[in-house]
């Protein structure tokens, strides 16, 4: 922080034994080294607070970065879902109707219907695979 050499130092040790006088100078070392103590102590202080709230800063922006990240899948499984609901819905009015019709096929038929443009089954009926 301050660069003094030894020879400044000891200038200013017989300056100050010449100003103050040889009984008062070791209370005023004293007192000197208490303030400069208090005001490490107090840079020290501030300079880690400063050094907290940084990063404490960069780890709340992390935070949100990983929230966005874990936002992300649940947003496309929400997607899927809505994806999937949409014809499920849409054929729940349908479906009432199908009911009435299902409800007339005898038990162990099954009705089903093609699309226009597919064939039937490539198989004869009652062939079991192996």
């Amino acid at each position: 922080m301050f660069d003094f050499s030894f020879g400044e130092l000891a200038l200013l040790a017989v300056i100050a034994l010449l100003v103050v006088g040889p009984e008062k100078l070791p209370e005023l070392a004293r007192t000197a080294g208490k303030w400069v103590g208090y005001f490490r102590r107090t840079v020290n202080n501030v300079r880690s607070e400063v050094e907290q709230q940084l990063l404490l800063d960069e780890m709340r922006k992390e935070a949100e970065k990983l929230k966005g990240y874990a936002n992300e899948p649940l947003q496309e499984v929400e997607k899927f879902k809505a994806s999937i609901e949409e014809p499920l819905l849409a054929d729940a009015g349908t479906s009432a109707e199908n009911t009435e019709e299902r409800a007339s096929t005898v038990e162990g038929e099954a009705e089903v219907t093609l699309p226009a443009g597919v064939s039937g089954p490539s198989r004869p009926q009652g062939q079991i695979l192996h």
